[in-house]
């Protein structure tokens, strides 16, 4: 299967309550693959937030390809930038801030179980 830019569901908001302005593409879910809970690619412009929150029964991956910024690790603010991968486990909690520039773009992988 191959899903193209135009067949992705692009969201001009993120849920929860972060600030500023962002841009997802949900390329593929658990209706595709029963594990996964999303596959996305999320660009935050400068000063946007991903807000904190907690994965429960789930696991949740950042794989940051372009900016700079800081993550919330469970309760510890830490500097992150392209090339960097960040995981929340199951039971716990992150976020992430654009500090940088330009854009902060990352992949969003959530995996349950």
């Amino acid at each position: 299967m191959i899903i193209g830019k135009h067949e992705a569901i692009k969201e001009e908001k993120l849920g929860g309550e972060g600030i500023g302005s962002a841009q997802m593409y949900h390329w593929l879910g658990g209706e595709n693959c029963p594990n996964l809970g999303l596959l996305a690619t999320i660009t935050l412009e400068p000063g946007t937030t991903v807000s904190d929150h907690t994965h429960t029964g789930e696991a949740e991956i950042y794989y940051i390809t372009q900016g700079a910024g800081e993550y919330n690790d469970n309760g510890k603010t830490v500097p992150v930038k392209a090339g960097d991968v960040t995981v929340c486990y199951d039971g716990q909690t992150h976020g992430l801030k654009n500090t940088g520039d330009g854009e902060l773009l990352f992949h969003a992988v959530i995996v349950k179980g």
